[in-house]
């Protein structure tokens, strides 16, 4: 079997968690990228003269609490940066977040929590200010203790747009599928560009 063959059984696999794991996002990223690449290319080659294709760079600092079974709160400070692609109001996104939680008398703290994750939504433009529908899937992965599970986060976002500065609160449900205990609710301040 050739590598492209090694890579769908390692996207494919119900049982990626068996070592596997770091062979598995490498894949799932080098697709992600791969699929932003492309429509990327495609929309500054064909899209050159419509008025319908934003591309947007933001940077995220958040906090949240956590909703699941975890014995602190994970969500205290997060960081990170989001880049979207906006065609025709549909919204293809990727981010990458890390937080930084509490401490607790419990000697399992869930804390140092990193995530990828690509996302999926809707705007709506009102002059200045975009609303929108989001949709996130990705993966969260603890740093110390090798928490690593799939999650979805639905959400929603307000920008407003300045020229091509944009401002934005952005929050988010995290579901966890395979630990509740990164379980959370979210919120994100966003400040980037818009061009």
């Amino acid at each position: 079997m050739g590598p492209a063959s090694d890579a769908s059984h390692l996207v494919c696999s119900p049982t990626y968690g068996m070592g596997s794991e770091a062979s598995y996002v490498a894949a799932l990223m080098r697709t992600y990228l791969s699929l932003l690449g492309l429509v990327l290319a495609f929309s500054a080659v064909s899209a050159t003269a419509q008025a319908g294709v934003d591309v947007e760079l933001t940077a995220l600092l958040g906090t949240g609490v956590d909703t699941g079974n975890a014995p602190n709160n994970p969500y205290v400070l997060q960081i990170g940066g989001a880049a979207e692609l906006i065609v025709s109001g549909y919204v293809l996104g990727f981010r990458a977040t890390r937080s930084i939680g509490t401490d607790s008398d419990n000697p399992r703290n869930v804390d140092d929590l990193t995530t990828l994750g690509a996302d999926l939504g809707y705007e709506w433009e009102l002059a200045l200010l975009h609303l929108g529908p989001r949709f996130g899937v990705g993966q969260v992965r603890e740093r110390n203790d090798g928490l690593r599970a799939p999650y979805i986060e639905p959400g929603a976002v307000a920008e407003i747009e300045l020229g091509l500065f944009v401002i934005a609160a952005d929050l988010r449900y995290r579901v966890a599928i395979q630990d509740s205990s990164a379980n959370g609710l979210l919120i994100y301040g966003k400040m980037g560009l818009r061009f």
